[in-house]
């Protein structure tokens, strides 16, 4: 099974059950709730049939505001009138790197990301429900997951792609090749060198200045504190830019023809993407949009 986004679906105002909502159903847990937007990465199904998924999250109350903190619960069901299947327990993963790496990037207006580990039955449009109390309000959300059977370019369980990206180890020669502010050291290493080097490997593919989402640069802020935990000897530590500033440090226009050779290698369409590599070259993690430390440091630490 492959990967699938949510979109932002929000229930708008008061959410109510329809009157022939079965118990046990979506509809039937989201009755009388308050509406919400719940804003969602995908998930990534197992290649080899049901089993854990990540499904990583946010939540957008009707004032535009995030919410955070707190353990919302996730449903998945064939439709709102099908059996809820779960609960599914999220946690939220604050973003703390910002600060401590003294990002000087686009700060994203997105604090966080919520994650739960969805048992998915197997492929389809699956609806989800995330619900979660505020006080003495509760509050949910729905929106379509879709999960499709074969394979799925870049997903987990698939072989890497292996392509040169640009390396540079001074700051001045590292200004070509990056648009964060100060620039990071996480490209020393060419991805296709580091996939036959028996190390794991993190890369990230984002661009701070640029980015539409405004996350690249909270994202590789992120992976800079597993860098500076474990450092190159024990793991590869790569950021990619979709936007190459050249010898001029100026970032082209942000087109699909401006894109990096090893962008457009991976064939991605968004960003920020991080993904975890084994010392094989088996992709282990990934993440569409917001992802932490943690959350980084977790798929790693097994690959160790």
């Amino acid at each position: 099974m492959g990967v699938g986004l949510i979109g932002a679906a929000c229930s708008g105002g008061s959410s109510r059950r329809s009157k022939s909502a079965p118990s046990g159903s979506i509809g039937a847990l989201i009755s009388g709730a308050t509406g919400v937007s719940v804003l969602g990465t995908g998930a990534d199904a197992p290649p080899t049939g049901p089993g854990k998924s990540r499904f990583g999250f946010d939540l957008i109350d009707q004032q535009s505001r995030a919410l955070v903190g707190g353990s919302p619960d996730v449903w998945l069901g064939k439709n709102t009138n099908a059996e809820a299947i779960g609960p599914f327990r999220a946690t939220w993963y604050p973003f703390t790197a910002y600060q401590k790496t003294r990002d000087r990037s686009p700060e994203s207006p997105i604090p966080g990301d919520f994650t739960a580990e969805l048992d998915v039955p197997g492929p389809g449009d699956w609806t989800v429900a995330v619900i979660v109390r505020n006080g003495s309000t509760r509050l949910a959300a729905t929106g379509i997951l879709p999960i499709i059977s074969g394979p799925v370019e870049a997903g987990v369980g698939t072989m890497a792609i292996s392509t040169p990206t640009p390396v540079a180890t001074s700051t001045a020669a590292i200004e070509a090749i990056c648009t964060r502010t100060p620039v990071d050291h996480m490209h020393s290493i060419s991805l296709d060198e580091a996939l036959k080097n028996g190390k794991p490997t993190v890369v990230c593919f984002s661009t701070p200045l640029l980015c539409t989402s405004r996350l690249c640069g909270p994202v590789t802020d992120e992976q800079i504190l597993v860098f500076e935990k474990y450092g190159p000897k024990r793991a590869n530590f790569i950021h990619v830019e979709e936007f190459l500033p050249g010898p001029h440090h100026r970032p082209p226009a942000a087109t699909l023809e401006n894109q990096s050779p090893a962008f457009k290698a991976w064939k991605l369409q968004t960003e920020p993407w991080l993904f975890v590599i084994d010392r094989k070259g088996v992709i282990r993690f990934r993440s569409l949009g917001p992802v932490t430390a943690p959350e980084i440091e977790a798929g790693l630490k097994p690959l160790l």
